[in-house]
């Protein structure tokens, strides 16, 4: 399903990521804060998972088509998979605003960060 940054697609991207952590282990996942990038037209979802792992999963716009990804928070900074994993990695990822990518995306983030 198509995400966009309104309401519904909010609501539609914590769905999903809380859905996908619950049928992954049942592991504990908690939205914490929702934050924007008005310059840029882009708003945030931040995630605690597991206790120990913050991400942020965005959703904008690029040349008029829908886009989203996935950041690992560390320290006070969030970086993409380019930075936290390989490039060549990150060519692995998508940026699909939609549940389907959603849910990659954090699969791939699952096996970075050893769970697969």
């Amino acid at each position: 399903m198509q995400l966009k940054n309104d309401l519904q697609g909010r609501q539609m991207l914590d769905e999903t990521v809380l859905n996908y952590y619950k049928a992954h282990g049942n592991r504990f996942v908690k939205r914490f804060l929702y934050s924007e990038d008005e310059e840029w037209g882009w708003w945030y979802s931040h995630y605690l998972v597991d206790r120990k792992h913050v991400i942020r999963y965005g959703i904008g716009q690029d040349r008029q088509a829908w886009v989203g990804g996935v950041e690992l928070g560390i320290g006070a900074h969030y970086f993409g998979a380019a930075e936290f994993w390989s490039s060549e990695d990150f060519w692995r990822f998508g940026n699909q605003a939609t549940t389907e990518e959603v849910e990659r995306n954090l699969a791939l983030l699952d096996e970075f960060l050893g769970y697969k």
